[in-house]
This record gives structure tokens, C-alpha cells and sequence, in this order.
């Protein structure tokens, strides 16, 4: 007769075996590729002129422990090839070729040489020029959603508004601005600031010792108002013209937030109309230009149409 065997020995075994298969698994060699982001520290006064890969590929033969420190625990990996040590190695047209010790020696976490089975690119050729730099504006990418009841007061506020940007003149004179990421923020209800990380789409070739920029505004419950008595001005026309609007007085409906709307008067609005319209018109109904302060919306005018007319003095 067989001997019984009780629950807690039949898990005991199961546990042990379960952990010499993970021992022996995990102290054999195995083989993976690993990518690595290549960053390239140039010399002073020096920028690249060709995009380089933007990551090393390495094969990696090692123990399974190791393999799953490099995966899960260690830090941001990276291949970092500091070229501005490289100096001597530059060229007269500006060529400096990094070699397969530059970049295995480059690679974080630290790999041991002979566990690198395989490397690609195991050469990189910078093609480098005098560097250029050039200030463009930062265009913001942010999304600010008001809770409903709620509007934007005023205008959005990026600081700083304009970065320097670092590299070949070529590339620097052709970018026109330099966005923010995209970022989404809903449902405010009050003042907003928030830090933005900028784009970084041209890594290696564009640098920039700015990071991120402040978004900041302030967003206030909405209400709706009345400003009656806003003057309708012509604009552009010579002394002693013979045109005339009616009526020379206007009422905007408008909407903002309220303690932007307890300060408005009509001073605080521009309708005008071009003299040029005025001789070109053939209707006698004029459609005026409205200028509103930042974060005012109008909702409505009274009269809806302006009469436009033309003065003409009989001959005696």
C-alpha cells in the first residue's frame, strides 16, 4: 500500500520544484535585443547637420537575472556618447565618426563587453557644422476646457513666450515656432498655472535650455450683459467726407466671466467701419468691425443692421 501523502507535503513539492525550475531558468543564459536612445553631447559652437539614428540595437547574451534587471529595475536606458571629449577626432569638413567602443561605452545601465553578442549601428558618422542660433516664439498646444457655466477671462499667458534654439542655421531658420506638448486640462472652475513640458521632435539636432513653459489664466463663472451708448466710428476717411451711419449709437449683448463684466464699459468696445466699404457700398446696409476685450463674446447687436448714407449737396 502506497503512502498517503498530505496536502501540505503535496504543496511543499510543487513550491520546490517550482523554484529550482525558476533558479535554473533564471541563472541560464538567454538572448534578447535591447533598444537604447542615443544622446550625443556635441563640443562647444558645434551642431549636427544630418538626423543620427535615434537609437542603438543591442543583442544581448547574459543570465536571466541579469536580463530581467536590465527590463524591469534599472534605470532609463539610454546610450549616451559624449562627443564634446571628441574634439581632436573632428575633421576639416566637420565629420567625426563614433566608433563601436564610444558607443558600447556609452550604454546605461553599463552592459559588459562580452555579453554583447550584437551591435547596430556599431559605427555612427556625425556630419557637423558651426552652430546657429535663432529665438522663435512657443506656440502652445494646451487644451483649456471651463466647467460648463464657466469662460476663459482675458488672454492665456505663456511664459516665457519665445525660446533660443541651438543647431544648424539651416534648421533653425526654417522653424517658425516651437510647440508644447499636448496637454488637455477640463473642468476648471477658478485661476489655472500649469507647467508644460516643450516638444522635443528633433532631438540631437535642436537644443534648447528651456524645458517647459508656464500656462497660466484665469477662468471666471459666466453671465451675460447689455452696454449700451458704444460710438460707431469711420475710419480712414478724409476731412469733410459726406457719409453718415445711423445710428451713431449701438447696444452690444456680450458674455464673460462676471467680475470681467462688472468692469466693462463702453469705452471698452471699438465698432468702426472702413471708408473704403462706404464708397463701395451700392445697399445701404453696412456690417460694422467689433473689437471686444480679451475673453468677451458677443452674443448679439442691436440693430442687427447699420443704414449707411450718403450725403450729396445740391448745386445753387
Amino acid at each position: 500500500m502506497l503512502p498517503r501523502i498530505s496536502l501540505v507535503q503535496l504543496l511543499w513539492c510543487v513550491a520546490l520544484a517550482i523554484g529550482l525550475w525558476g533558479y535554473v531558468s533564471m541563472t541560464t543564459p538567454a538572448t534578447i535585443y535591447m533598444r537604447f536612445p542615443l544622446v550625443i553631447d556635441l563640443p562647444e559652437e558645434r551642431a549636427l547637420e544630418v538626423q543620427p539614428p535615434s537609437e542603438i540595437s543591442i543583442k544581448v547574451r547574459t543570465s536571466g537575472w541579469q536580463l530581467l534587471y536590465l527590463q524591469y529595475f534599472s534605470s532609463e536606458p539610454e546610450c549616451h556618447v559624449d562627443a564634446s571629449k571628441m574634439t581632436g577626432r573632428i575633421s576639416g569638413n566637420g565629420e567625426l565618426l563614433i566608433n563601436k567602443m564610444d558607443i558600447l561605452q556609452g550604454i546605461r545601465p553599463s552592459i559588459s563587453l562580452e555579453k554583447v553578442v550584437e551591435l547596430n549601428p556599431e559605427t555612427i558618422s556625425l556630419s557637423t557644422g558651426m552652430l546657429f542660433r535663432g529665438t522663435v516664439p512657443v506656440e502652445s498646444k494646451v487644451s483649456i476646457i471651463p466647467r460648463d457655466g464657466f469662460d476663459i477671462v482675458g488672454t492665456i499667458s505663456v511664459k516665457p513666450d519665445s525660446i533660443v534654439l541651438r543647431g544648424n542655421s539651416k534648421i533653425v531658420n526654417s522653424i517658425s515656432s516651437w510647440a508644447t506638448q499636448k496637454l488637455e486640462f477640463k473642468d476648471l472652475a477658478g485661476p489655472f498655472s500649469y507647467i508644460v513640458p516643450l516638444k522635443d521632435s528633433l532631438k540631437n539636432l535642436i537644443t534648447s535650455a528651456v524645458k517647459e513653459v508656464t500656462i497660466s489664466g484665469d477662468i471666471q463663472q459666466s453671465a451675460e450683459i447689455s452696454v449700451s451708448d458704444i460710438k460707431v466710428e469711420i475710419i480712414g476717411a478724409p476731412d469733410g467726407h459726406q457719409h453718415k451711419i445711423e445710428p451713431a449709437l449701438i447696444t452690444l449683448h456680450v458674455r464673460g466671466g462676471v467680475k470681467k463684466l462688472s468692469t466693462l464699459t463702453s469705452q471698452d468696445f471699438k465698432v468702426f467701419v472702413d471708408y473704403s466699404s462706404l464708397i463701395n457700398d451700392s445697399i445701404g446696409h453696412i456690417k460694422p468691425s467689433i473689437s471686444v476685450p480679451a475673453g468677451i463674446h458677443i452674443i448679439g447687436m442691436e440693430p442687427k443692421k447699420l443704414i449707411h448714407r450718403s450725403i450729396i449737396k445740391l448745386l445753387d
